[in-house]
């Protein structure tokens, strides 16, 4: 049975990394299998709106402000009617967000699970308690993955 896939990530291309890699392969094997795969992450300077990529893969550049390192401004409330037309529109069943950084990634749990969609976490990196700001990271992880359906870790570190 096909579903409606929405991944989720302040991280994609044309920014190079491995998370950016992670969500393209991904899509891309999804589509094979015969899903239907949207990518939704912010916009960059010279990509707005929608776009097709190769294999019918369409991406979602929302245009939000971003503060550090391709990471946007957490909005909450703000995010939603984007979030919500953008799903409705594409009729996404399950809501893929990618790495434990990202805003948009973690907006779009709350409120997948608040429309009462399913849900999927992959954490791409390992955070401690070295320092503050890996203890409020582990914190907003506990809160959002705490209703999701389910986790994945793409290393044993994570």
């Amino acid at each position: 049975m096909p579903y409606n896939i929405a991944m989720v990530s302040d991280f994609f291309f044309p920014q190079p990394g491995g998370v950016e890699s992670h969500i393209y392969q991904l899509s891309t094997k999804l589509i094979d299998r015969g899903h239907k795969v949207i990518i939704i992450t912010h916009a960059y300077e010279d990509r707005t709106g929608v776009r097709y990529l190769t294999n019918g893969l369409k991406v979602y550049h929302v245009p939000f402000l971003v503060m550090f390192r391709s990471c946007t401004f957490p909005t909450v409330f703000s995010f939603f009617p984007i979030f919500r037309n953008i799903v409705l529109r594409e009729q996404i069943e399950i809501v893929h967000g990618h790495a434990s950084m990202s805003s948009m990634c973690h907006e779009a749990i709350l409120h997948a699970r608040t429309m009462g969609l399913r849900t999927v976490f992959t954490d791409h990196s390992l955070f401690g308690f070295a320092d503050a700001g890996n203890i409020l990271i582990n914190k907003l992880l506990k809160f959002t993955l705490s209703d999701v359906d389910h986790v994945v870790c793409v290393s044993h570190t994570c």
